[in-house]
C-alpha cells in the first residue's frame, strides 16, 4: 500500500492558495483563540518564516516547521545560520512521527540548500526532549534579538543548536541582528 505521506518544501512568496488556507486552518486547531492569550510569547514580535516544510497525510496539512536564515553575531564572528520556529503538529496527529519527519527534512534543507553554519531554535522547556532526540542541544548563553523598542536579550524560551556545516557553540553571545523567530 502506499504511504500517503507527502513532504513540501516551499517559500513563503511561493504558497499556494490551499497551502495558506490549510496553514490557516492547522495554526487555529494547533492555537485555538482561547488558547492565544496564553502563549509565553504573546508580546514578542516575532520574525516571519521564509520557507515551510509541510507534512501531508493525503489532503490534509497535519506538521509545519517554518525556516528562516540569517546572518548573525555567532561569539564575535559573523555567521549565516539557519533558523527554525512557527513548528505545528496537528494535536490529534502528535506522537505519530510526523514533526520529526518535517524536523528531519528542514536539517536536510538546511544542509544541501541553505547553506547554514547551524541551525537555532526556541521552545518550550516540555519540548526539550523532543528536539535533543532529534540531535538538538542546549544553547547556555545569552541571545540578544531586536523587538520594536530596541535590541533586547531574549529569554521568553529557551535556545537549542543543532551543528549543520560546523560545530554550534553551546555557550557565549549570539545578536541575532533582528527580531527572532
Amino acid at each position: 500500500m502506499p504511504n500517503p505521506m507527502k513532504i513540501e518544501f516551499v517559500a513563503a512568496d511561493q504558497l499556494s492558495d490551499t497551502q495558506k488556507e490549510s496553514l490557516k486552518q492547522l495554526r487555529a486547531v494547533v492555537y485555538p483563540a482561547a488558547a492565544l492569550g496564553t502563549l509565553l510569547g504573546k508580546q514578542i514580535t516575532w520574525m516571519s518564516p521564509q520557507w515551510s516544510v509541510f507534512v501531508w497525510d493525503e489532503d490534509e496539512l497535519v506538521a509545519r516547521v517554518g525556516l528562516v536564515t540569517r546572518e548573525i553575531i555567532s561569539n564575535g564572528e559573523t555567521k549565516i545560520i539557519g533558523g527554525v520556529g512557527g513548528v505545528l503538529t496537528h494535536p490529534q496527529r502528535q506522537d505519530k512521527g510526523h514533526a520529526s519527519e518535517a524536523m528531519r527534512e528542514a536539517t536536510k534543507r538546511f544542509n544541501e540548500e541553505l547553506q547554514v553554519a547551524y541551525a537555532l531554535l526556541f521552545c518550550d522547556s516540555r519540548l526539550i526532549e523532543f528536539y535533543k532526540r532529534l540531535q538538538w542541544k542546549s544553547f547556555e548563553g545569552r541571545v540578544f534579538v531586536q523587538q520594536p523598542k530596541g535590541r533586547i536579550e531574549f529569554s521568553a524560551n529557551g535556545a537549542m543548536v543543532l551543528d549543520i556545516k560546523e560545530a554550534a557553540p553551546l555557550n557565549g553571545t549570539l545578536d541575532l541582528n533582528g527580531l527572532p523567530w
